[in-house]
């Protein structure tokens, strides 16, 4: 599969190659790789990273990877567009996911905090 988007502005690329071991989607700059089936939820996961390519002027890049902070603030954006998108209780798994592959140093319980703040509270 081989799709433009106009918003954000990306190629779409299903492949089996150049994705990170351990991972489904991976989004150097303004273009996506996914591995072939992936979900709707991850699509717009890693959509959120070509936004933040493009609103960084192309540097996301450099402070994901010089900054824990950087890397945490960029994911957890990511994650809670994809839990959005997501079945009800997928919480839970992306926040293992969340804290257990990006080199974070967070707990799953401050994960899934980070996840879910704001989303009970009314006129959210």
């Amino acid at each position: 599969m081989l799709r433009y988007c106009r918003s954000p502005l990306c190629l779409v690329v299903e492949t089996r190659w150049l994705i990170p071991r351990g991972f489904d989607g991976f989004t150097p700059g303004p273009l996506i790789l996914l591995r072939p089936g992936a979900s709707d939820a991850l699509i717009e996961h890693e959509k959120v990273h070509v936004r933040q390519f493009w609103r960084s002027w192309g540097l996301m890049g450099v402070f994901y990877l010089a900054s824990r902070r950087w890397r945490l603030r960029y994911e957890v954006e990511a994650y809670r567009v994809q839990l959005r998108h997501s079945p009800p209780g997928a919480a839970h798994g992306l926040a293992r996911v969340l804290a257990g592959k990006y080199r974070l140093r967070i707990s799953e319980a401050e994960a899934y905090r980070l996840l879910t703040q704001d989303l009970h509270e009314p006129g959210k």
